[in-house]
């Protein structure tokens, strides 16, 4: 089947419409997907850090408690073994997804407030964001293999360009108002209570996604055999093609969480950064989008989903070494000028990473493809976080000099993740033959 109609774009009106059932079931998932981002940067990011460093906790632990959620991931094995119990996954998704809610969002938020010793505070936090992320583990693939079912193969580009584009705007404007009141606050004695603030607002948004997510309509769910254990691990290497696949996506996410547990840290602590100017950068991301998705689409039709997504990492290279320059005294230029560059280069290439777990997607037993994903995913989030946590307890407060400049342990983690830039896209290229053998 071919990846791509030679046919005209399609139109925001005909993907996004309540005139069809198919329609509608985008439109709601477009609402969620939007949603969804506010919550992620309310809760995550800079904020994350900021709330973690409220109750005393050093860029260490803050690493340590960014990556359990990898670890929890290990659990997805199980998650073909129970969503295949279901015909119908509705309700289960519905009262797991709270669950997750209830312990990620709020339990996080409530928890340093009841506990007072420093050392317990840190191991409940553990627990509860390892207990919440098991849960999402097991289910959270259930939601993935819903929705996509909305999205025919010849829609995907101009679908996740849109959805790219809304998510991002709304996403990201949230998290600037909320950067511009935090700033604002920032020498008051309510600093603390507004960053504090921002994951209860979170928490009600969770609560309306919850019910968005119980509305789409619920297809048939395709399946071989009854599910084992063991088909997660042995099902995605009897398709060469998937598997390629995904080594491409495992290589991307190492190498991009090497400095992702510490990099916030260091802008807030060491840089100085404040929020208002980093979510400002942030919303000029679906601006650029907005001039440049309709690029991004003719040339994935043109050149394929992995040569886009190949040349376009390798063009963001320099940008990650520009990265590990930026300090307090030139960030107001210099992370300006990187951020912006990247916004150029990342339409290109997050339009063709949205699809690549889909492009050689077998049609059968996919809950087992996508529960593999998810655990691949997942470990190379750990993998790379630990790696650079560790890299940044075992460097401590030395430094190296290079051409008149002082980098920290966290800006040489960001010329790790360069590296990656150069060796993803001749990975790629290597196996381009394999990776476009079987475009679902």
């Amino acid at each position: 089947m071919r990846l791509f109609h030679r046919d005209r774009a399609e139109s925001p009106e005909r993907i996004y419409t309540l005139k069809t059932e198919n329609g509608r079931g985008r439109t709601i998932i477009l609402a969620h997907v939007a949603i969804n981002q506010v919550i992620t940067w309310l809760t995550t990011g800079m904020f994350y850090t900021s709330f973690l460093m409220i109750y005393g906790i050093d860029i260490v632990n803050v690493g340590i408690i960014t990556f359990i959620p990898y670890i929890a991931s290990l659990f997805g094995v199980f998650s073909p073994s129970v969503l295949e119990r279901f015909k119908k996954r509705r309700v289960f998704l519905a009262v797991t997804r709270l669950l997750y809610y209830l312990l990620q969002i709020l339990g996080l938020t409530l928890a340093p407030v009841i506990i007072k010793d420093p050392d317990m505070r840190i191991v409940a936090l553990i627990v509860i964001i390892f207990l919440a992320n098991v849960i999402n583990a097991i289910t959270g693939s259930g939601y993935t293999l819903w929705h996509i079912k909305f999205v025919p193969p010849g829609m995907r580009a101009d679908y996740f360009s849109i959805q790219s584009l809304v998510a991002n705007t709304i996403g990201i404007g949230a998290s600037l108002i909320s950067g511009v009141v935090a700033d604002a606050l920032s020498s008051s004695p309510y600093a603390d209570a507004a960053i504090i603030g921002l994951r209860y607002t979170a928490f009600a948004l969770a609560m309306i996604d919850v019910i968005l997510l119980c509305l789409p309509k619920e297809f048939a769910y395709e399946h071989s055999k009854q599910p084992k254990l063991r088909d997660i691990f042995s099902l995605p290497f009897h398709s060469r093609p998937f598997l390629m696949t995904m080594a491409v996506i495992v290589l991307f996410t190492f190498f991009n969480a090497i400095p992702s547990s510490s990099l916030s840290y260091y802008l807030i602590n060491d840089v100085g950064i404040e929020y208002t100017f980093v979510y400002a950068l942030n919303m000029a991301y679906p601006l650029v989008q907005l001039f440049l998705l309709p690029v991004a689409k003719k040339y994935v039709r043109k050149h394929g989903w992995f040569e886009t997504f190949a040349l376009f990492t390798f063009c963001s290279l320099p940008t990650w070494l520009m990265y590990s320059c930026v300090t307090a005294s030139n960030y107001l230029w210099l992370y300006a000028a990187v951020r912006l560059i990247q916004h150029l280069f990342g339409t290109f290439y997050n339009l063709a990473n949205a699809n690549l777990v889909y492009t050689n997607l077998p049609p059968k037993d996919q809950t087992n493809y996508l529960s593999f994903h998810t655990i691949a995913v997942n470990a190379a989030t750990f993998l790379g976080m630990m790696a650079g946590t560790g890299f940044v307890a075992w460097c401590g407060d030395r430094t190296v000099e290079l051409f008149g400049l002082t980098f920290t342990s966290v800006q040489m983690l960001l010329w790790a993740q360069s590296a990656g830039y150069v060796l993803l896209p001749l990975f790629i290229l290597l196996n381009l033959k394999t990776l476009k053998t079987n475009n679902y």
